[in-house]
């Protein structure tokens, strides 16, 4: 099964996208299953990740965990960003720099009540050095996010949190590009 992103010229509106859900959790603590979702789109050649995060209190560095493979050719290439309310920690990747992603964080609430956002913006220059291709129409990718806390427990995006071996990477979702 593919999810969309859809690619746009011009700047989609948030409430229009679709919203990729954590539905798994490996918890010891209840206040750990907390509310997160992911919204991405192409914005002309850019990638635009989002993650919304209900909790009053965000963790300020690396409490989340954004697992994207770019290149389908090399599909074990697969870049890690370590990020939390207060920014980007660090990237886990053989050419992408923390100089090469642009951030945003914002804190808000509304009828579901206080949430915080990360917006991770990757340069569509990047990507077409890293992969060879830009983003069009029926590019494919794959995608995971993982939220973890202190005490070891943690949600995903993609794959079943419970299991024991449970591996990031290799619980990928696939995305393809469409045009909006």
């Amino acid at each position: 099964m593919q999810n969309i992103l859809y690619k746009s010229e011009n700047i989609i509106p948030w409430d229009t996208q679709s919203a990729f859900k954590m539905t798994s959790y490996r918890v010891q603590r209840e206040e750990n299953m907390v509310f997160c979702y992911m919204k991405a789109y192409v914005h002309q050649n850019d990638l635009v990740l989002c993650s919304y995060c209900f909790t009053e209190k965000p963790a300020p560095f690396a409490n989340m965990h954004l697992y994207l493979g770019l290149d389908r050719e090399n599909p074990e290439k697969v870049i890690k960003i370590n990020y939390g309310y207060d920014g980007i920690e660090s990237i886990q990747s053989d050419k992408m720099t923390v100089a090469d992603v642009i951030y945003r964080s914002f804190k808000a609430d509304d009828e579901q009540g206080f949430y915080w956002c990360g917006e991770i913006t990757i340069d569509g220059d990047f990507i077409r050095g890293y992969s060879g291709t830009s983003l069009q129409e029926k590019s494919l990718l794959t995608m995971n996010l993982t939220q973890s806390f202190e005490n070891g427990d943690f949600a995903v995006l993609f794959g079943n949190a419970e299991d024991q071996e449970y591996k990031r990477t290799a619980n990928m979702g696939v995305f393809v590009v469409l045009n909006y």
